[in-house]
């Protein structure tokens, strides 16, 4: 925590305000993207960190929260919205995430954080992402919640979805992901194949960097800025 993961990410998806570098390629192409409009467009979308805050609107009921982030898949002359599409669209992500509500009208403050969560998750999909970024997807969830997200990541990436998961639990990284990251002061210190690390590897080089004011180079080893 406090690494500049949640910057870096929302920096990809159009969100963060402050100064960023940098560039971003989907399929070997740059995109330019400024806004989180941009990076819909061309296939990102962001779940993110704070759910309550940043990915619900807590007096919506689910329908309108999983739509809300792409109306134009649910509206009839770019301007009505089309109930029938909405319902179609809730109920099969009520299903397919096995969200736990009695209806499609329930508001999502009265939801379960896993079942909150899910929700994001929906709204996010229904966008038909190629990049799906999850920021801490199971914060503050049950055991049997964070399983079930894992197996729909699983089932995203088969699908040919590329995810990519912040998460502050090495143990989860190593258990869930084929690549990890590891980002300390806001810089790359470390990029390495999960199956050829383990969490000392990754935490000598988060402490490493922190204590000796190391500086990355491009393939994430860190080096002395003197």
């Amino acid at each position: 925590m406090g690494a500049g993961r949640t910057e870096l990410v929302s920096s990809i998806y159009g969100a963060y305000e402050g100064k960023k570098e940098g560039e971003v390629s989907i399929d070997g192409m740059g995109v330019d993207i400024s806004t989180t409009n941009d990076a819909i467009e061309h296939g990102i979308v962001l779940v993110p960190e704070d759910r309550r805050i940043a990915g619900l609107v807590a007096g919506m009921n689910i329908k309108e929260n999983i739509t809300l982030s792409s109306l134009g898949n649910v509206t009839k002359n770019r301007f009505i919205l089309d109930e029938e599409k909405e319902l179609h669209y809730t109920d099969k992500y009520i299903s397919d995430l096995q969200i736990k509500t009695p209806g499609v009208e329930m508001i999502v403050n009265k939801l379960s954080g896993g079942n909150k969560q899910k929700v994001v998750i929906g709204k996010a999909l229904l966008t038909n992402p190629k990049v799906l970024i999850l920021d801490e997807p199971t914060r503050g969830i049950d055991v049997g919640t964070k399983a079930e997200i894992y197996k729909i990541m699983h089932k995203l990436v088969d699908s040919g979805v590329v995810v990519i998961m912040v998460s502050s639990e090495l143990e989860e990284i190593l258990g869930v992901c084929d690549r990890t990251l590891v980002i300390s002061e806001g810089r790359l210190v470390g990029d390495y194949n999960v199956a050829e690390v383990d969490q000392e590897t990754m935490m000598h080089a988060m402490q490493r960097f922190r204590s000796e004011g190391l500086a990355p180079t491009k393939t994430g080893e860190a080096r002395n800025e003197d």
